[in-house]
């Protein structure tokens, strides 16, 4: 389909059919990026007061919240805001009917997420949510100058088994110019047959998941190839983006790549500008950090201003970051986001009270010879496994100076256990994770908890 049909007139058409109104913010959203930072700000408050409005009149978790703590939406501030007990994963799953709305602000979909932060936890998102979270990521993707309806390909979590919904899905994606690649298969004959995708489609942009865009870039510079007309932007989501990835991508895609920050149940939160800022959608998304533990950085915290249906306010996400107060060289007056340092289980927790980021050990792995693939989880404060893909030549004595370097990082009283499988397995999302504690969510948790909060 010709670019230009459809993104002026199909992608439109699709989004007003669902209801979405997502073509109506991206105009708005293209001025706002610009505006003074007052300007920004006082209309922020009045999305922020009207959402607390909404919730203290239809929502019994809210209402309940509001009149314990005395807050009066019609003249909140975000210092009243900061008043309000943030929302937990765990409020979420036992207060899921007290947190809908009645009744809701329209049709709304279902959202589970897979899990890797701890329990599951399922939201409902109505159109007016997903409306403006697509309208902030297409502003994001002009910022590389891509407009909607160029030819995207997109490698995600699919079935491999095609449904009839599948087909129509197919159908529609073909017709707004997407190709969907399916990050559930990422074995060699899989990538043979996306490299030869890419060349046949010649996307201008591509998006999805970081490790599988950096699994593809491997394989095509494993293989000598490059694409027959490089992508003008990559998108990266739903995983950190680590730098040895990008620099992998960016050299073997040659093209600029962007990383976008979000959840299922929290939303878009970031994306980055060709600059380096990693802007939030201010004029929907509110974000604070929770429990700095000194160095600025703590717990990401959200207020989705376009969350009617379902409420979401103080959400804390259980990822780690921190908020830069700077301007950034593109000029834009959004607030950015100075990192993300991952979710609580990415990272390694020891039983001297030590907090170790993901690449602690994940430079000690890309560092060991003859390994293919890895990846480390922690099943107990003392005890963490290294699963290795072995290449050629991997031996007893490599396996033996894996567990003496991570030993090293991780101190004596931790058991380092190395084993070799014939493939790593991805999680059922599609989704990959090179670390993954199960005892560090506790931890860090207690580690941030604010001062005098709520329980």
């Amino acid at each position: 389909m010709h670019p230009v049909i459809a993104g002026r007139l199909l992608f439109p058409l699709h989004e007003a059919l669902k209801r979405k109104p997502t073509f109506r913010w991206l105009g708005r959203l293209e001025a706002m990026q610009w505006w003074p930072a007052e300007q920004l700000e006082a209309y922020r408050l009045e999305r922020l007061r009207a959402l607390l409005g909404f919730a203290g009149e239809r929502v019994p978790y809210y209402r309940d919240l509001f009149r314990r703590h005395d807050i009066v939406p019609a003249r909140a501030t975000f210092e009243d805001l900061a008043r309000i007990p943030p929302l937990t994963r765990q409020a979420v799953r036992e207060r899921f009917a007290d947190l809908q709305a009645s009744p809701p602000a329209g049709p709304v979909q279902t959202l589970a997420t897979g899990g890797s932060t701890g329990v599951p936890v399922t939201v409902l998102v109505d159109m007016a949510r997903l409306g403006f979270g697509e309208a902030a990521r297409l502003r994001a993707h002009r910022w590389f100058g891509l407009e909607p309806g160029e030819r995207e390909i997109v490698l995600w979590g699919s079935p491999i088994e095609v449904t009839r919904q599948d087909a129509v899905r197919a159908l529609r994606d073909r017709l707004l110019n997407s190709r969907l690649l399916s990050a559930f298969d990422l074995g060699e004959a899989a990538l043979a047959r996306y490299a030869d995708a890419l060349d046949r489609f010649r996307p201008a942009k591509i998006y999805g998941y970081a490790s599988a865009i950096y699994l593809l870039a491997r394989y095509l510079e494993a293989r000598g190839r490059r694409p027959a007309r490089p992508p003008r932007g990559i998108f990266t989501t739903a995983e950190p983006l680590f730098d040895f990835q990008r620099a992998t991508i960016e050299r073997v895609f040659a093209s600029p790549v962007g990383q976008e920050y979000g959840a299922r149940d929290a939303g878009l939160i970031a994306n980055e500008c060709p600059a380096g800022g990693l802007h939030i959608p201010a004029e929907g998304v509110h974000v604070e950090i929770l429990g700095d533990r000194g160095d600025g950085v703590g717990e990401i915290t959200v207020t989705l201003f376009d969350s009617w249906s379902f409420p979401i306010i103080r959400y804390r996400t259980g990822d780690l970051g921190r908020l830069d107060t700077g301007a950034c060289r593109c000029g834009r007056t959004l607030p950015r986001l100075g990192g993300v340092e991952g979710r609580h289980t990415d990272f390694l927790v020891t039983p001297d009270g030590r907090c170790l980021h993901a690449l602690s050990a994940i430079y000690v792995l890309r560092e060991a010879p003859r390994v293919a693939e890895f990846a480390v989880r922690q099943d107990a404060l003392h005890h963490v496994v290294v699963s290795v893909v072995p290449a050629p030549g991997f031996s007893a004595a490599d396996a033996a100076a894996i567990r003496t370097r991570l030993g090293g990082v991780l101190g004596p009283r931790v058991e380092v256990e190395v084993v070799q499988v014939a493939e790593i397995a991805r999680a059922a999302s599609g989704k990959f994770r090179y670390v993954v504690s199960a005892v560090a969510e506790e931890v860090l948790t207690r580690m941030l908890e604010p001062e005098g909060a709520a329980r």
